[in-house]
Formats: structure tokens, C-alpha cells, sequence
């Protein structure tokens, strides 16, 4: 099985920072960016903590996304994982972390890591 695996980290957007407060609301925006890129959201999850932080999860058709919010460090994470079970999603995958980016992280605060999963190579290693 062929899959691509991001991972991304960086400073708040203003938008992420304007959402970050309405879990509801950021679901919402997210689910909008994964339906835009062609995935579908099967099932979706905010966990609050104390000080602000959360752990945002969406299930995906094609496997998962997950952010991780700390806003006492102006800080978030991401973790996409698109397999290609039945389709190739490698376009689709690649569009939803690049519309991610510009959503979550501030500009020029972002760094993403491809993970290698299946038969791909690591890609930037």
C-alpha cells in the first residue's frame, strides 16, 4: 500500500488564531479545507485542555488528520496521512497540507517532514 505522510509544525496563523477559540467553528473550517481537496471527512473530534490547548482529530475516508493546538506557545502541529487504498490520492494529499499550511501557520513559520509509508522513499531525507 502506497500512503503520504506529513508532518507539519509552525507559529499561528491569524486565522488559526481566530478560530482557535471555537473548536466547533475550527472543525468546521478544517472539514471545509479536506472536502475542498477532494478527501471526505468520515468522523471528526475536539478535545480541550486547560490553558486553551486541543487535540483536534478528523477520520478520514482515506485515513486521518489530527492538530494539536498550544496556544501558550503560539505553536501547532499537524499530522496527514492520505493512503491510496482505492484511488491515487497523492495530488489530494499534497493540496490539503499546502491549503493547511496556509491556514494553520504563520507565513514563513512552517516546517513539514514527508514520512516515507509503503512503497515510497522518504522524500527530503
Amino acid at each position: 500500500m502506497t500512503a503520504h505522510h506529513f508532518v507539519g509544525e509552525g507559529g499561528y496563523s491569524e486565522r488559526l488564531r481566530l478560530a482557535a477559540g471555537d473548536a466547533e467553528g475550527l472543525l468546521a473550517q478544517v472539514s471545509a479545507e479536506v472536502d475542498a481537496a477532494g478527501l471526505q471527512v468520515m468522523a471528526e473530534q475536539a478535545v480541550p485542555f486547560p490553558g486553551g490547548g486541543a487535540t483536534l482529530v478528523w477520520v478520514l475516508a482515506e485515513s486521518h488528520l489530527v492538530l494539536h493546538l498550544w496556544p501558550e506557545e503560539d505553536h501547532a502541529t499537524l499530522d496527514l496521512h492520505i493512503c491510496d487504498y482505492r484511488s491515487e490520492n497523492e495530488a489530494r494529499a499534497r493540496r490539503l497540507r499546502d491549503a493547511l499550511d496556509g491556514f494553520c501557520f504563520a507565513p514563513g513559520s512552517s516546517a513539514w517532514t514527508e514520512l516515507a509509508v509503503g512503497s515510497r522513499r522518504l522524500v527530503g531525507a
